[in-house]
Parts: structure tokens; C-alpha cells; sequence
């Protein structure tokens, strides 16, 4: 954990996302990041990462997602 220019703790998780093919894993990634959907999707090849940066209790906490 660092500190922030604001003074506040910063955290970061890191989360996989895993499952069988075509259950929602890159929508999941897709909502959570850009508050996104697409319901005609295909398959996804390969790994997909975003990162979301979001404010809790005054504290800076970083969310690094792949699927």
C-alpha cells in the first residue's frame, strides 16, 4: 500500500474471472469497466484485462480485472 497525493491508503485487487466458454465473462469485464453490454457477442480469444479505479470510504481503490 502507498500513500496518495490526497493522503488516503491506495489498494489494488486483482481478480480473474473463470469459466466455460459464452457464459458472460468479457460482458462482466465490459459492465464493471465501461458500463457496457453487448448482447450479440462472440467468443472471446485470448485475455481481456481492464482496469476501474473507484472511491470507497475516501480511500483510492484499484480494481484490475481479467477474463
Amino acid at each position: 500500500m502507498d500513500k496518495n497525493s490526497k493522503g488516503g491508503e491506495e489498494y489494488l485487487f486483482k481478480i480473474m474471472l473463470i469459466g466455460d466458454s459464452m457464459v458472460g465473462k468479457s460482458n462482466l469485464l465490459s459492465r464493471f469497466a465501461r458500463n457496457e453490454s453487448n448482447d450479440n457477442s462472440k467468443a472471446t480469444i485470448g485475455v481481456k484485462f481492464q482496469t476501474q479505479v473507484v472511491e470507497n470510504d475516501g480511500k483510492e481503490v484499484q480494481v484490475q480485472m481479467e477474463s
